[in-house]
């Protein structure tokens, strides 16, 4: 994946003549979005969730007692009865617009050690589990999700199957007994997997992290066009036949470089037949850093991916009390996804998982603070989550307190909500009350404080577009308070979200695009900023969402200079635009082959500092590059082209 360094060099010095200034009500700019990015995602295993169909629980792997086998939720109780119970309905009430299922296809039979209640382990990809249910439950739940308006979001699995190749020392072979367990049947060809093993010890040529079985499951060669064709044809059978919206594909760090190249376009055209125009695939790529994860977006064409970076920062900012400053840096790497398709505003963010932990416990095993700070900090936590570029996802069992125990992953964070058996989970303390004992988790939902707040912050985003996912750019990030400020790019209104992860009340004074009066949307109150300053008191561990009453009017832009240079983390060419201003301005970049007439767009950078990324293996030669700023009120600010040349990598 680490790319070649480039040999470049800048042919022509900067041409920056004096701008051309124009102005426009509207003015039309290419920002790069999915399908899903203003939605708020609720994340859903259904066999953990609720159980509305008690006569598929006793099959093959059901043992309610123990963490690693089914326990009886399926579709039906997730759907339930589409007006007022505990299905869709409730998380429609709580504000969610998306739910992600994680895998419905029929897994492989359970062994003494476990079953694949999670969905990971497939076998038969053309199939629902009869566990969860079937096709026509499947049916009910689309035509309920229609019902309420929120739109489905699949869990699929593209690197490998259930484990049925076995090795005989270096030989893999499949048993006669499962010679044909896979379907569609081009699964059951042993030819189509790599056969090297464990990805922890295999015996591949190449990167075993690519070729390996991830934790035994048998490795798909995804390089091969039987695999990734027929990959296609079995993810595009649901998308017809139940109307999905979006995949999240997992392990995708694991696949071959060119899958998302291959397959995706041919999940997006069957979308488009379906008649879903913009369909949306994010990725799960496990790593902590942006650097990191950028490339297989940028470089492998993954849409878009799961935000591990931003995961890490946000909660280890609501579980401390300062380092402010690690959001600011974090956001600071979101340049790096920008390009004509591709934007950190379309990562789909989230603060914990069915893998690595609830949200709530791992905020709370920090316990750097006194007892009785963990629910002011999880609200803290979910404020950033909602407010903060990105799509906002919740894990199911996070909006009521579930904390988890142990070490509190995996197995340990895929609690049942309605009535468990097991017993470890029926003494777990929760953080706003005691351990749920024999009782479902339902009842008290609309009383949670953590259920309210994530109410609370959905009305905001559907009152007020420009807290959704829109422009983003950061005012304040020092000692334990972090501000930045919200803006529809169709509208000239700011707004401003500040959070104190401190105890103790602080003190700041933001820079802000707006003179006048302010409003905390929240708590009522009115503050005021003169010259573009605002002098705000608040209290330990709070935020505050605030609106300006007025447009905004601190608009002066100070043009610098476009600049060119390598960016040796990414290996990159950085296209950067000097300004100066506290108006809530946009640029876009453009590109071109030099000599050749048409413009190209580069990307949109909605926040200062105004930076974008080229990628070599899309541009070399000689090119030229100009950019456009785009103040608040509409008027247009174009700088010249400069010229430089990318050597091919």
């Amino acid at each position: 994946m680490k790319l070649s360094r480039l040999a470049l060099f800048v042919l022509l010095a900067l041409l920056l003549a004096p701008f051309t200034s124009l102005h426009a009500q509207t003015p039309k700019v290419d920002v790069a979005r999915t399908g899903i990015d203003k939605e708020v995602i609720y994340f859903v295993m259904p066999d953990r969730y609720r159980n509305g169909d008690l006569s598929n629980d006793n099959l093959p792997g059901f043992d309610p007692t123990h963490t690693a086998f089914f326990h009886g939720g399926d579709l039906k109780g997730l759907t339930g009865n589409c007006v007022d119970d505990d299905g869709l309905a409730r998380l429609k009430k709580l504000g969610f617009t998306a739910i992600w299922l994680t895998p419905l296809v029929v897994q492989q039979p359970p062994t003494d050690g476990g079953a694949g209640y999670h969905g990971y382990w497939g076998v038969d990809f053309l199939g629902v589990d009869p566990h969860l249910g079937s096709r026509e439950d499947l049916m009910a739940l689309r035509n309920c999700a229609e019902k309420l308006g929120l739109k489905l979001i699949l869990d699929v699995v593209t690197n490998h199957t259930g484990d049925i190749v076995w090795y005989n020392n270096r030989d893999a072979y499949i048993p006669d007994k499962y010679k044909n367990i896979k379907n569609p049947s081009w699964l059951n060809e042993i030819s189509n997997y790599h056969n090297y093993g464990d990805m922890n010890s295999c015996w591949s040529p190449g990167a075993c992290v690519r070729d390996g079985d991830f934790f035994g499951l048998d490795d798909l060669a995804t390089e091969k066009p039987e695999v990734y064709n027929g990959l296609a044809a079995i993810y595009g059978d649901w998308i017809e036949k139940y109307g999905f919206v979006g995949f999240r594909v997992d392990t995708a760090r694991h696949l071959d470089d060119q899958f998302f190249k291959n397959w995706s376009p041919q999940i997006n055209q069957i979308a488009e037949k379906s008649g879903i125009a913009n369909f949306t695939i994010f990725g799960e790529v496990w790593e902590p850093s942006p650097i990191a994860l950028m490339p297989y977006i940028r470089v492998n064409k993954m849409q878009s991916a799961l935000d591990f970076p931003f995961q890490r920062v946000a909660v280890d900012y609501a579980a401390s009390s300062s380092h402010a400053s690690i959001l600011k840096n974090l956001f600071a790497y979101d340049d790096y996804y920008t390009s004509a398709t591709t934007s950190a505003s379309n990562l789909v963010t989230f603060l914990g998982n069915h893998d690595m932990g609830r949200a709530n416990f791992l905020i709370e095993r920090v316990k750097v603070n006194p007892p009785g700070q963990l629910l002011s900090r999880v609200k803290l936590a979910n404020t950033l989550l909602y407010l903060s570029r990105g799509v906002p996802t919740v894990y199911y069992g996070d909006e009521i307190g579930i904390l988890g125990s142990g070490n509190g992953r995996d197995q340990l964070a895929r609690q049942d909500l309605f009535p468990t058996k097991v017993e470890i989970w029926k003494q777990e303390p929760r953080v706003t009350g005691k351990p749920v004992g024999s009782a479902d988790s339902f009842a008290d939902t609309f009383s949670n404080p953590i259920a309210k707040h994530l109410i609370t912050l959905s009305e905001l985003r559907r009152a007020h577009p420009a807290l959704a996912n829109e422009q983003m750019q950061i005012r304040y990030a020092k000692g334990s308070v972090f501000a930045f400020s919200k803006r529809a790019i169709s509208e000239k209104r700011e707004y401003l979200v500040v959070l104190n992860n401190s105890p103790k009340t602080s003190t700041v004074k933001i820079s802000t695009a707006s003179s006048g009066k302010w409003r905390d949307l929240i708590s009522g109150k009115f503050f005021t900023s003169k010259s573009g300053e605002l002098t705000l008191k608040l209290d330990g561990l709070s935020s505050a969402v605030l609106r300006a009453e007025s447009e905004i009017n601190q608009r002066g832009i100070k043009l610098g200079n476009l600049s060119a240079k390598e960016d040796f983390l990414s290996g990159f060419f950085n296209v950067s635009l000097k300004v100066e201003s506290k108006d809530l301005a946009i640029a876009e970049f453009f590109i071109r082959t030099k000599g050749d007439s048409k413009w190209s767009t580069l990307g949109v950078d909605l926040n200062q500092p105004f930076n974008v990324f080229i990628n070599p293996y899309e541009y070399s030669g000689p090119i030229e590059v100009k950019a456009s700023v785009i103040d608040s009120k509409g008027g247009k600010n174009e700088l010249r082209e400069i010229a430089f040349n990318i050597a091919t990598p």
